[in-house]
């Protein structure tokens, strides 16, 4: 069915005064493949995993015309695991966003909610994992590109687009008495649209973003607990993880990041670059104890045929952990080739090698997915699988 016709059917449930302009649609994502990765915890791992390219979801989203040019608008959009139907983003109702607010195409957009931060809003689309999900981000999604986590409590303005140029500023609030900006996040964002050119930049920067649970499953009070944090952070007092890039971080005070980029289409071809730079303070719990990681991206892809893509694309990847002395670098090469069988079903297949260079560590293409990093240096992964919108 027609997402036209499932919006009417939906609005026509909902009882709307006569005079107002309504709309709501219902919508979809089903992503799902066979992944084998040669070295998890020192054996190999065959698994089928949902969301992958594109998280699975579902949502709703509308808007009313209030008149004057302005419109409320919402959106409720669910994550889910397609292989085993659990709830996704930390066992949410609607996890990847939920918001509601007000647009006007003169004044901009302002909304309320839990919603995704202005690097994966103005960057993201500059990475290769922006195009083809996440196992082409940087190591682990260390800086967020890959939209691990959201932003709860969020405000947000977007301005209208002036001659191409867009900018968006985001507060969300820590909500704790008396410390306004404990568990705080304030970020910004802009953007040049220019016929086959597009520039993003964004930043962000929180305050106490571990928001995962200890051992003993004591809740901690940071902003982020539905990502990678929750998966991958060390419980105060507990020895740091040594296991992925996760573990060279920990529970930090502070979390900034500051990614830019740039596509261009020419034609059946499109070419991106990108450059982030991710800083925790005080990480894994110890004063003074400053990590950083820096990655550059570059990529492409081309169509063969309208329904036949191919690219591929390198990451480099180096940092800094103050307190040991630890100058990891990651190398990442990643391919893929998709085909369209229709309009809304696509079938793929993708590849990923990642070289830890030095730094005493090892690869780590996304510990906090597969469960454990490599044992050695290098780390490959394969993956099958077809995706379905709706």
């Amino acid at each position: 069915m027609k997402k036209t016709l499932i919006a009417l059917a939906v609005t026509s449930a909902v009882s709307v005064p006569a005079f107002a302009q309504n709309s709501v649609t219902l919508y979809g994502i089903i992503d799902l493949g066979i992944d084998y990765v040669n070295n998890v915890g020192g054996h190999a791992q065959w698994a089928e995993r949902s969301g992958i390219v594109q998280g699975s979801r579902w949502g709703l989203k509308g808007s009313e015309d209030l008149g004057g040019g302005t419109k409320a608008i919402f959106q409720l959009e669910n994550g889910f695991n397609a292989a085993n139907g659990k709830l996704a983003q930390g066992g949410r109702e609607f996890g990847r966003q939920a918001y509601v607010g007000l647009t006007n195409s003169s004044f901009g957009t302002l909304t309320l909610g839990r919603q995704y931060d202005p690097v994966v809003d103005m960057a993201q689309a500059t990475t290769f994992n922006g195009q083809w999900g996440a196992y082409f981000s940087h190591p682990a999604d260390i800086d967020n590109t890959d939209n691990g986590f959201r932003i709860n409590n969020a405000v947000k303005y977007v301005s209208p687009s002036f001659y191409g140029l867009q900018a968006e500023g985001m507060y969300a609030f820590g909500g704790q008495a008396g410390q306004f900006s404990n568990n705080s996040t304030i970020g910004g964002g802009l953007s040049y649209t220019g016929g086959p050119l597009y520039i993003g930049a964004g930043y962000f920067y929180a305050k106490n973003p571990d928001g995962s649970t200890t051992p003993a499953g004591a809740s901690l009070s940071g902003q982020f607990n539905d990502g990678n944090f929750a998966g991958f952070s060390t419980a105060p007092g507990a020895a740091a993880k040594t296991d992925g890039i996760w573990g060279l971080v920990g529970i930090p005070s502070s979390m900034q990041v500051v990614s830019a980029g740039a596509t261009y289409t020419l034609g059946p071809a499109m070419i991106g670059g990108n450059f982030s730079n991710v800083r925790f303070e005080n990480a894994n719990s110890t004063p003074g104890n400053t990590v950083w990681f820096n990655s550059y991206e570059l990529w492409g892809q081309y169509n063969l045929t309208p329904a036949a893509l191919v690219g591929a694309g390198y990451t480099f990847t180096n940092g800094k952990v103050d307190a040991t002395g630890q100058k990891p670098k990651y190398g990442q090469l990643n391919a893929v080739a998709d085909y369209h069988l229709s309009k809304r079903t696509d079938v793929y297949v993708m590849g990923v090698w990642q070289h830890a260079m030095s730094g005493n560590v090892n690869a780590d293409i996304y510990a906090p997915i597969f469960g454990s990093a490599s044992t050695t240096s290098n780390q490959v992964m394969a993956r099958v699988g077809i995706r379905h919108k709706f």
